[in-house]
This record gives C-alpha cells, structure tokens and sequence, in this order.
C-alpha cells in the first residue's frame, strides 16, 4: 500500500508525530509502514500524522503521498518545502521541540558539552522499529554543524507550542552564531 493522504473518516486517529487526535474531516498522512508483529511476509500497517506532523518528521511519505493527492492541504507550499528541507537533511527529522534544561545534566550530542541548567535545548528524536525515541539533546548554537541547516524554528514552533515570541528570538539569536560551525558526529549511526 502506498503512502497516502486523505480526510479522516473518524476522530479516532492520533497523530504519531504530536500524539494529539486527528479531528473527523480534516487532511491526514498516512504513512505504510512494515507490521512488525504480523506473521505475514510482507505485511503492512499505516500510522497517522497531520500533513505539518508528517512533513516535518516523515519527510520522504510526506512528499511521496502530496505528489498524487487530490486532497486540498491548507499551506501546501509551504509544507511541500519544509518536507523537501528535510528530505536533503537527514537529521533535521530528529528535531522535537525547544525546552530549557531542568538541570545540568544532559550533554549535547553535538559538541559533548553540557548544556547548563535554564539553557535552551533543542531535543532529538529517533525513528526506530516504527516509532518515535528520544535521543537527546543539543545546543541551539549546535544546530547548523549537527541539522546542516539552521532553518529549524519554524519546527520547534510547531513541536513546542508554548514558545513565545521571545523565546523563539532568543533561540533565534543562537542559531545565527552557530552558521559558522563546523560539522558534528553522530554517535549513534556513526554519521
């Protein structure tokens, strides 16, 4: 089956990219995935996202499905391109949302240094076996060596609603003194 969009047919859904519910009516994602727990060679299963939910964390569906959609989207140019940002960068999937760090505990994936208490942090998520998995956290001056791209707050507004318009300059400001870093390493998939 292929990926897909389409209006939802009840109010049952939930998005896999928000968690919230995906009103009766309105546009959805969704994504075929492999069914894991079938005895079937080849099964499939479809998880639901919000066309903005599914074009910032399941870039490559997103696109896939918008090309043969008849479906009217609200801001599909825009979403068609934030999909296509993050077709060209890997690891601007991952992005979550922007929080301040309780404590001083994490370090940042990036650049390995901790990310002192009451600092922006920007989290990461992993795809892994058919869901979402947090992988931590980096500085938003880490953005541009690890995402290659500093475009992001347009993301982290939408992953982290209770922004407010200082907030997202502050984090802002970070991001346009991290464009000239060099690139990071990911630990985890060794890129």
């Amino acid at each position: 089956m292929p990926h897909l969009i389409e209006l939802a047919p009840t109010g049952r859904a939930k998005c896999r990219g928000c968690g919230a519910a995906i009103p009766k009516g309105t546009p959805r994602l969704g994504e075929a995935v492999p069914n894991l727990y079938a005895e079937a060679e080849g099964a499939e299963s479809t998880q639901w996202y919000h066309p903005a939910c599914g074009a910032y964390r399941r870039p490559e569906a997103f696109l896939a499905a918008v090309a043969q959609t008849s479906v009217p989207l609200l801001d599909r140019g825009r979403l068609e391109a934030a999909a296509a940002l993050g077709a060209a960068h890997h690891r601007l999937a991952r992005v979550d949302r922007a929080s301040r760090a309780p404590s001083g505990r994490a370090a940042c994936r990036a650049c390995r240094a901790p990310i002192p208490k009451d600092a922006w942090r920007i989290g990461l998520l992993f795809w892994q076996d058919g869901r979402f998995v947090p992988a931590g956290y980096i500085h938003p001056a880490c953005a541009a060596s690890y995402l290659e791209t500093t475009d992001i707050l347009d993301r982290l507004r939408h992953f982290s609603p209770d922004l407010t318009d200082d907030d997202a300059a502050d984090i802002a400001r970070a991001l346009v003194a991290s464009a000239d870093s060099g690139p990071a390493a990911d630990p985890a998939s060794g890129a």
